[in-house]
């Protein structure tokens, strides 16, 4: 049977012309309230930027040595739009990791197949299906798209390809080109920068399940009449977090708010994905510890529009404090589970041990 490539599919018709906002996608009946805000703000800032990073980011590391504690509030007050894509590679260690390997992701794309080349057909027009980019069928977008992540499963076969990894990529090339895009997925999951996040995409999603334990407990201990309510009403944060680390909130939450979250997500680490996860349970506390199983689940899987305000959620996000907390659970969550895998053990010698007595 003949293998099926993308790039052996002609284009779809392009799209009908919409009107889409200033990020690619197609705009809903009213705008965003945010996007001028933004804009001004970026003006300003772009200046600070260009001479903080220098031409090609020559300056960057310099720079960050320098004044770290500078370079940290910037980012949490936003990348400029225009910047963000180089930003983003120095930030994660990507440009790095591209400089030291020329070539790689050319041979993979070319000389190597891969077992989830069909699954990443399959699952290509439903990432991003509203940006104007990965619209067409078999265009640009889509073809970039299946590009980095096929030579992303050849180059990790232990993790291959799970359909969530497919927003990371997309928000990547967005911002960037294919091999720079590919080379950022390395640095995030093999680690370059940050802890692995390949767990996240792992047989088991293991890492998945550590991050939930973790912030059941910190919902517990920071909200604790919530918590409380979450377990009168057995509600769980696999039933509503789980996309929030698959994806690092860029599959259903506002745009503009995902882009500043990944901003500081690639320069801090994942444990902004906690304090935003705890900003919005803070935010909407009052509603949510008044209501019922069904309409709770809705809730927590549609915020409302105000809660998605950056400049309101991020700032609440920054004071909670949960890195040492979050070393502590990790500790405990993995003596839990060693504890269950030697009681399986156990078990298990003990029932090959009853059958050969039988």
């Amino acid at each position: 049977m003949e293998k099926r490539r993308i790039d052996d599919c002609e284009p779809g018709p392009v799209p009908s012309p919409r009107p889409v906002d200033r990020f690619g996608f197609v705009k809903q009946e009213h705008g965003s309230p945010y996007e001028g805000v933004i804009k001004s703000r970026e003006e300003r800032r772009v200046r600070k930027w260009r001479k903080m990073i220098g031409v090609g980011g020559s300056d960057w590391k310099h720079y960050v040595r320098r004044k770290p504690h500078v370079v940290k509030r910037r980012i949490r007050k936003g990348i400029p739009d225009c910047l963000r894509g180089l930003v983003w590679q120095l930030i994660s260690g990507s440009r790095d990791l591209l400089l030291m390997n020329p070539g790689v992701y050319e041979q993979l794309l070319i000389y190597e197949t891969s077992t989830s080349e069909l699954d990443i057909i399959r699952d290509i027009s439903r990432t991003f299906p509203s940006h104007v980019f990965f619209q067409q069928r078999h265009g640009p977008g889509q073809r970039s798209l299946y590009n980095v992540l096929k030579a992303y499963s050849v180059y990790d076969r232990d993790v291959g390809y799970v359909q969530g990894m497919g927003f990371l990529a997309g928000l990547l090339l967005l911002y960037m080109s294919e091999e720079d895009a590919f080379w950022l997925m390395v640095a995030l999951l093999k680690g370059a920068v940050h802890a692995p996040m390949e767990g996240l995409y792992q047989v088991g999603l293991p890492l998945v399940q550590q991050y939930l334990f973790q912030f059941d407990h910190l919902v517990k201990e920071h909200l604790p009449k919530l918590g409380e309510h979450f377990t009168k009403e057995m509600i769980n944060p696999s039933m509503y977090a789980s996309q929030w680390f698959i994806t690092v909130f860029s599959y259903s939450f506002p745009f503009h708010l995902a882009l500043r979250i990944w901003d500081v997500f690639l320069f801090e680490g994942v444990k902004i994905v906690f304090k935003v996860g705890l900003a919005l349970l803070t935010y909407c506390h009052d509603d949510l510890i008044k209501l019922p199983f069904e309409k709770l689940i809705h809730a927590l899987r549609n915020f409302p529009e105000d809660a998605m305000d950056p400049d309101k959620l991020l700032p609440v996000a920054y004071s909670i404090k949960v890195s040492k907390r979050l070393e502590e659970l990790k500790s405990l969550y993995e003596k839990q589970n060693k504890k269950v895998v030697q009681s399986a053990e156990t078990n298990g010698k003990v029932k090959q041990q009853d059958m050969q007595e039988d």
